[in-house]
C-alpha cells in the first residue's frame, strides 16, 4: 500500500473523497533544528528522523499525502550548495526515510520544484536539458518509493511542461 499509483487509481480515490496534503515542511524543519542557509534536502538526508517525525505529525493531523523533502533537490538548485552530484543520493534517501512512516491507505509523493533558471530563448537552458534535470530527480524519487509526484511553485509554463514530461515519460 502507498507505493506507485497510476492516474486511474488516483482519480478513483479522488472521486470518493478529497485528499488532504501535508503542511509547511520548511517551517517545521526550522522549528526542529534546520540551520539558516542550509540546504534542507541535504540536512534532512543527514537527519532523517526529523522528517519522519514531521510526517508522523501530519498523518496524525489527518493528512492523506505527505511530500518528500526534495523541493529543491534537482541538480540545478543543488548546485547552489555544491551538491549537484548528490541528486540521486538525496532524493532516494529522503524518499526512503519518509516511506518508513507512511501508514496503510496513505501516500508519499515526490516533491519537485523549479530549477530557478529560464529556458531558451529567455535563459541558458534548453528544453531538453530541463527535461533531463527533472527526469534525473523523478527517477531517483521513484527508486526511493514515492507513489506519485507534486510539481509545484512553477512560474514558467515551459518548465512546468518539462517537469511533467519527465515524470510521465522519463521516469
Amino acid at each position: 500500500e502507498g507505493l506507485r499509483m497510476n492516474r486511474t487509481e488516483f482519480h478513483d480515490i479522488l472521486s470518493r473523497r478529497p485528499l488532504v496534503l501535508d503542511g509547511a515542511t520548511g517551517t517545521e524543519l526550522f522549528k526542529r533544528g534546520l540551520p539558516p542557509g542550509a540546504a534542507p534536502e541535504f540536512w534532512v538526508m543527514q537527519n532523517p528522523e526529523v522528517i519522519r517525525d514531521v510526517h508522523r505529525d501530519y498523518f496524525a493531523a489527518g493528512s492523506d499525502i505527505v511530500l518528500t523533502c526534495t523541493f529543491g533537490a534537482n541538480r540545478v538548485k543543488l548546485a547552489d550548495h555544491g551538491l549537484q552530484d548528490k541528486v540521486r543520493e538525496i532524493n532516494v534517501a529522503n524518499a526512503r526515510a519518509s516511506r518508513e512512516v507512511v501508514p496503510p491507505g496513505k501516500y508519499l509523493f515526490g516533491d519537485m520544484s523549479p530549477t530557478g533558471q529560464l529556458i531558451e530563448p529567455f535563459g541558458p537552458f534548453s528544453f531538453d536539458e530541463t527535461v533531463d534535470v527533472f527526469r534525473q530527480q523523478a527517477q531517483a524519487l521513484l527508486e526511493g518509493g514515492v507513489a506519485g509526484f507534486m510539481i509545484e511553485t512553477m512560474m514558467d509554463i515551459q518548465e512546468t511542461r518539462a517537469a511533467l514530461l519527465a515524470v510521465r515519460g522519463g521516469a
